[in-house]
This record gives structure tokens, C-alpha cells and sequence, in this order.
């Protein structure tokens, strides 16, 4: 009897790489993962769209010939199995061996320059040859000694920072793949999406010993690097812990929400806090020295047996309302950064690198911690005298710090989260309740304050009083009714009463300034979203063009050089002016007062700004508008058409008309304007074109991006239904429903008394 051995199909293993990575950023991220394995301190990405190719290297120790074909060679076999720490002690990520198909899932052809401190090896594949009814050890793949240094091997880059970068950072050892005939269009919105995921790969306080850089064709090397720096980072209460595999727990909480200004001391004291608690206020952390069961709340002891992990927490709000910031001496939140989309979420580290898909926004295990649930079954505010306030599931996000040491969290075969063992679901209740200790802290000071503001406003107490004694009135009568009796309600003081209602108007007042301001401003930020990508373009070619002419002036001595780029600067800064135009002059304080406004003299200047800076678009305005005087909020005509011209030029970007225009007319009416809008783009798309009113809902949006996702915020034209709703308007657009491409709406909107 002979011994005979088994063989694979070329095809099978191919398979086998593509189930584990199965998508195109997640073996990028593959990819990436690596180079931190290899001790780099640098990964370095770059797409070159003009020849469609895709560079990926980092100056980690780089592979011998030995290492290549007893491990990179070797399906399912890999180093980091016997020695899973570097030589700079760092914990390897990966041990599957299988990592390396993340290059045939992005390419077809795939060219490797790799120097060791031994030698310089240039190793080449096709992937197309791994196909049905080919055996795995008739594939092969060419390995030669070479003498080429990186910066040879990159002869043909055209961007001058990524050649800087090799030459600064890859001195000694490293290596660079080379991967042509790529299996994905790369276009804006999938580069967008890969950034983004890179960005959370590590955390940020990773970046001084590791760092990502991705570039394009024209990215400077400042704006390559992903990993940025974090210090001025925004939260309201920070929480950190630890966990060690002998049952201890420290966590120490720092409180970042409340200024007392120059009141701290009476406010403090007033309000009844000791002097530990007013320490706690001046950034004096909150340290609790406790155990594993004692945080789990359990009566029988619990053991350890996830091992040693740590995590940090942040809770940040986004809004403040007036009365609460009055009421709770919240910070200024001002311009705190939207950061949901790109760091929310709580997020799984396993030794320094993301664990997907936690806290992952466009995933389901976005709140795999279920603090929504937790929210659901306890509503109640955060002054509730005995209710206990949870914290939104979107208010906090954070990192959670495990390791390869945690035998209890293994990762899925498929690299898609953690398996789900009884130590993942007590890592789960661990950190809710870590979340408790925050959310009580947080609602203790938040009742003593609110104790504290009832003392000093009287009106409150006054509305709650009328209020007990209207619910007292309606009971009293409903009972009357029942006994057959005649009901006569108590009077109420018509001072108290007088009192509460001056109250009420001023807020109400103040409420509707700021609603004012706030859609204004809503529609800066919009109108600056939609053209974010031509705003950098601008100023990216402004700063090449002064950069060109220091050169020639400084370097060449060429003044005519010189002088052709300062004035083609001058040029591009006239489109950068007429951007800044349309998307601030609005908020100008002239403007937000109500006034007599000539429509044309207001609207000609306003329509001559967007037409510079559509210009480059080839986006033509038409307008037609009568000699009117109405009386309005200059501002609110104007975010209604900033609006329109905003969502009709985004149309423009998905349409092949041949002619891209924009009409508008505006005409007097009785007791009011007339105006009618129209663009000769896509129109509405077929899920509004039954019933156009729908755009006017909040967070509706048919704008989506290449992928397929909503991009468009659904706020411009639900702010041209409330301006139009209080001129005591009408829009109409039923127009739309009889015409396949184009956006048509026409606006009454009646005069101001």
C-alpha cells in the first residue's frame, strides 16, 4: 500500500482567502495591520488615479528570502504564531496566515520590494492564475535578489510628498506592494470611506509610534497623515478604568461640563456642595478604588475570567438649551464638532487595533452596548428627583483596550467581531455599569443645581403651583359633575399669574431670536458642505500657485515667473472670495433686521456672487425680478434661495444635461411675492415624485453618494417651508409630478405687517 498525499485546488484557496476578506476595506485594513506587525512606524498609502494604481508600504523590518517562503508563501501558515511579539514589543495582530489574500482581493497583479537588514527581494504574482482545475502547488510566483532601493522602485510616482516621505522615513528597511488591474473603481467615495475607517484603526494616542498616510495624486504630505493630533478634543465627563485579572477595578472620572465663573464659590456653596465636591469642579479627578463583582452589583463573588482590559469613556453633548445652560452653568459648547460619524460609538481594541464592527455608525453593533434599550426603559430626565437619567446612546464613545493575552474573547474565523462567549457578554454588562457610575455622579450634580435655580426663580414655582391647581379644578369638577352639584373654581391671583405670563413671553421671545439664527446658520453650514470638495480644491491650487511663485522668485530668480503665478493666484483667490460670499455674507447683522429691502437691488448682488463661484461649473442664472419693495428679513429670502441653488447644483453633479441653468422669477402680488424656481437638472427622484411635499419633512433627502448612501442632511428645503410658513406662504410643487428631469417650486410669501 502506497502513501498518498493531498493537494488543494488553486481555485479552493482562493476561496478560503476571499471568505475572510471579503470586502474591499477590510483588506486594506488587512494590509495596514501588517505593517504595524512589521515594527513600522510609517504606512504609507497612495492612489494614483491617473495610471490606476495603488501603492501600500511602511518601514518596518521588512522579509528575508527565508521568512517569505516558509511563511508568506505558506497558506495558513504565519510567524506570529510562535512568536507573537515583536522586537519592539509589540503584540502582532493576526496569526491565520491568510492575511496576505487581502492583496488578491484588491488586485490582480501584485509587485513587492521588501529590504531587510539582509537582503533586497522583489517578488511578483498574478492572482488570476489561482483558477479551477489547477492544483495550488503547480501556482508559483517570481522571487528575485534585486539592487534596486525603494525610491527606485517608485521611479514613476508623480507626487513629489510621497517621494519625500520614502526618502525621509524608509531609510534602511521596509516594504512597498505595487498592485495593478485593482478589482474596485476607486472612486471619491470609496477612498472617503477607507480613510474613515482608517482613521479609528488605532487609537490616537497611537500616532507617536505609529502613523497612516494616504495619499492621491495632489495630497500634501499634512493633509496625508490620518492620525491627527487630538489635544483640542471636546467632551463633558471623561471616564477611565481598569480591570485586572485579580478582581480590582479603579475608575476615575474628571468632570469637564460646568463653569461657575467668577460665582464659583457662592454658587457652590449655595447649592450645598462640600469642599470635595467643589475639588471635583477645578479638574481634581474622581477616583473609586473598587472590585470586579462590587461593579457587576452581584451578591456572590464573580471571577475575572476576561483577564486584563482597560477603556476610556466620553460623554459629550451637542446641544444645550438655553434654560439648561442658565440652570446647570454648562460650558460653551459653541462649535463643538459633529464627531458621531467618524469616532462615535464605543469602539474594541485588540492590542491597539480596531475590532469591527463596534462602534462602527453605518454598522448594527453601532450600540452594541444596547444604551438605547437602557434609555427606552428609563426616560427620565437628568433633575428627576427619584427617576435615574441613562445616557443616549449617541452621547458617549469611547475605547475599550483588550488584547491577544484574552483567550476568553477570541475573534470570529471571519475577522467580523468577537465570538459571542459568556466572557463577551460579561465584558458587556462591565461596562454598562462603569457607564452608571458616570451617569450618577452626573445626576447628583445636576439635581443639587437644579434644587438650587428653583430656589432662585420663583416663576418656576409659580407655574407649578398654577398647574397643581388647575389639575386640582379639573378634578373637583369632574366630581361635582358626578354628584349633581354646582362646580365654582377657585380664583387665581392674577398677579402670580401676570408675573409668570412676562416670563413666558420673554422666553418665547428669545426662542424664536435664536431659531432665527439658528436657520441661518444651518444654512451656512449646508450650502458649505455641498461645495466643501471645490472650497479645498481652491485653496489647495491658491497655496501651489503662491508656493510656485516664492520659487521663482527666491530659487530662479525669474520675476516674469514670478509674477504669472502671483496673478494666477489673484485669479484663483476671485473664486475664493465669491465662495466666501455666498456662503457667510447672509449672517451679516444688517441683514437679521426686519426692513423695507428693494427685492432686486438685494438679489441682482446676491445671484452675481453665485454665478462667480458657479462658474467653473459652467452653472448658468437666470433671474427675472420686478422693482419690488417688501418688507422681510433680508436674510430669510436669501437662505431660501442659498437653499434652492445649493441642492440644484448638487442635481447638476448626477445629470448629462447638456445645458446646466437655473431660472428665477420673482413678481409682486396683492399683499405679497410671487417666486418661481426652476433647474434643468435630474429633478426628484421617483420615491417624491408622487408626492413632492415630502422634501419638505425634516431629514428627508433623495442626495445620496456613488454608494448608495444618504449624504444630503434633509434640512434646506424643511427650512424654505418654515421661512415660507411664517410669511403665512404657500409653496407649491406640483409641477414636478408632470416632468421626468428637472426641479420646479413656486413660493408665495406674504408681506411682514
Amino acid at each position: 500500500m502506497s502513501n498518498i498525499p493531498f493537494n488543494v485546488d488553486a481555485y479552493t484557496a482562493k476561496l478560503i482567502g476571499r471568505e475572510n476578506v471579503s470586502k474591499l476595506d477590510g483588506a486594506v485594513l488587512e494590509l495596514v495591520k501588517n505593517t504595524y506587525d512589521a515594527d513600522a512606524s510609517v504606512c504609507l498609502l497612495y492612489f494614483e488615479k491617473e495610471t490606476s494604481t495603488l501603492y501600500i508600504g511602511d518601514n518596518g523590518t521588512g522579509m528575508t528570502e527565508a521568512v517569505i517562503l516558509k511563511h508568506w508563501m505558506t497558506i495558513g501558515s504565519s510567524s506570529k504564531k510562535i512568536e507573537f511579539k515583536t522586537k519592539k514589543g509589540r503584540v502582532q495582530t493576526g496569526a491565520k496566515g491568510i492575511g496576505r489574500f487581502a492583496l488578491d482581493r484588491i488586485a490582480d497583479n501584485c509587485n513587492l520590494v521588501t529590504i531587510s537588514e539582509e537582503e533586497h527581494l522583489l517578488w511578483k504574482v498574478d492572482w488570476s492564475v489561482f483558477q479551477f482545475g489547477q492544483k495550488i502547488t503547480d501556482i508559483t510566483a517570481e522571487l528575485n535578489k534585486v539592487n534596486i532601493s525603494f525610491l527606485d522602485f517608485l521611479g514613476q510616482v508623480t507626487n513629489k510628498d510621497v517621494i519625500k516621505l520614502v526618502a525621509d522615513k524608509f531609510a534602511t528597511t521596509g516594504s512597498i506592494f505595487r498592485l495593478t488591474n485593482l478589482s474596485d473603481s476607486w472612486d471619491t467615495a470609496t477612498i472617503e470611506s477607507i480613510k474613515s475607517n482608517l482613521k479609528t484603526l488605532i487609537p490616537p494616542e497611537f500616532k507617536e509610534v505609529f502613523n497612516i498616510y494616504f495619499f492621491e495624486s495632489n495630497t500634501s504630505l499634512k493633509d496625508a497623515m490620518l492620525l491627527q493630533d487630538t489635544d483640542g478634543f471636546s467632551y463633558d465627563y471623561k471616564i477611565k478604568f481598569q480591570a485586572l485579572s485579580n478582581g480590582n477595578v479603579t475608575i476615575t472620572i474628571n468632570r469637564d461640563e460646568f463653569d461657575f465663573g467668577d460665582d464659583f464659590e457662592k454658587v457652590t456653596s449655595e447649592a450645598g456642595f462640600v469642599t470635595d465636591q467643589k475639588n471635583y469642579f477645578k479638574g481634581a479627578p474622581i477616583i473609586e478604588n473598587t472590585s470586579f463583582t462590587e461593579v457587576l452589583g452581584r451578591k456572590t463573588h464573580i471571577e475575572n475570567t476576561i483577564g486584563n482590559f482597560e477603556g476610556t469613556l466620553y460623554y459629550a453633548k451637542l446641544t444645550a438649551p438655553r434654560v439648561e445652560r442658565e440652570k446647570y452653568y454648562y460650558k460653551d459648547i459653541t462649535g463643538r464638532p459633529d464627531i458621531r460619524d467618524s469616532f462615535g460609538g464605543v469602539r474594541i481594541y485588540r492590542d491597539g487595533f480596531r475590532v469591527r464592527p463596534y462602534g462602527d455608525p453605518k454598522s448594527t453593533s453601532v450600540d452594541w452596548l444596547m444604551l438605547a434599550l437602557r434609555k427606552n426603559k428609563s426616560p427620565a430626565a437628568v433633575s428627576h428627583k427619584t427617576g435615574a437619567w441613562r445616557v443616549n446612546s449617541d452621547q458617549i464613545h469611547g475605547s475599550i483596550y483588550i488584547s491577544r493575552t484574552n483567550i476568553t474573547l477570541p475573534d470570529q474565523a471571519n475577522r467580523q467581531g468577537i465570538v459571542e462567549t459568556k466572557e463577551f457578554l460579561l465584558l458587556q454588562e462591565f461596562i454598562q455599569n462603569i457607564i452608571r457610575f458616570f451617569e450618577r455622579d452626573r445626576q447628583f450634580v445636576c439635581r443639587t443645581l437644579n434644587d438650587y435655580y428653583d430656589r432662585l426663580h420663583p416663576t418656576e414655582e409659580i407655574e407649578k403651583e398654577l398647574e397643581q391647581k388647575l389639575k386640582q379644578d379639573a378634578q373637583k369638577e369632574q366630581q361635582a359633575k358626578q354628584e349633581n352639584k354646582i362646580y365654582r373654581p377657585e380664583f387665581i391671583d392674577v398677579k402670580k399669574v401676570s408675573v409668570l405670563v412676562e416670563k413666558k413671553d420673554s422666553t418665547i421671545k428669545q426662542l424664536e431670536n435664536e431659531l432665527q439664527m439658528l436657520r441661518v446658520l444651518a444654512t451656512t453650514g449646508i450650502v458649505t458642505n455641498t461645495y466643501i470638495h471645490e472650497i479645498k480644491a481652491i485653496t489647495h491650487k491658491l497655496g501651489m500657485k503662491i508656493s510656485m511663485a516664492k520659487d521663482a522668485l527666491h530659487i530662479d530668480a525669474n520675476i516674469d515667473e514670478g509674477l504669472k503665478y502671483v496673478l494666477e493666484a489673484n485669479e484663483i483667490r476671485h473664486f475664493f472670495t465669491s465662495w466666501f460670499k455666498v456662503t457667510v455674507e447672509s449672517v451679516r447683522r444688517d441683514k437679521r433686521t426686519m426692513r423695507n429691502t428693494d427685492l432686486n437691488q438685494l438679489l441682482s448682488k446676491f445671484i452675481l456672487d453665485w454665478e462667480s463661484a458657479l462658474s467653473p461649473k459652467n452653472i448658468k442664472i437666470n433671474k427675472t425680478i420686478d422693482d419690488i419693495v417688501f418688507k422681510c428679513f433680508p436674510y430669510e429670502i436669501e437662505s431660501i434661495l442659498n437653499n434652492l441653488i445649493a441642492n440644484s447644483t448638487s442635481s447638476f453633479d448626477g445629470s448629462r444635461a447638456a445645458e446646466k441653468i437655473i431660472n428665477i422669477s420673482i413678481s409682486s402680488i396683492e399683499d405679497g411675492i410671487i417666486i418661481q424656481y426652476y433647474d434643468s437638472g435630474v429633478g426628484l427622484s421617483n420615491a417624491y415624485k408622487k408626492n413632492p411635499r415630502l422634501i419638505l419633512e425634516p431629514f428627508e433627502s433623495d442626495k445620496r453618494s456613488t454608494t448608495g448612501d444618504v449624504i444630503g442632511t434633509g434640512m434646506g428645503m424643511w427650512i424654505v417651508n418654515r421661512i415660507v410658513n411664517e410669511y403665512n406662504g404657500s409653496i407649491d410643487l406640483s409641477e414636478n409630478k408632470n416632468h421626468e428631469n428637472g426641479f420646479y417650486i413656486t413660493m408665495v410669501l406674504k408681506e411682514k405687517q
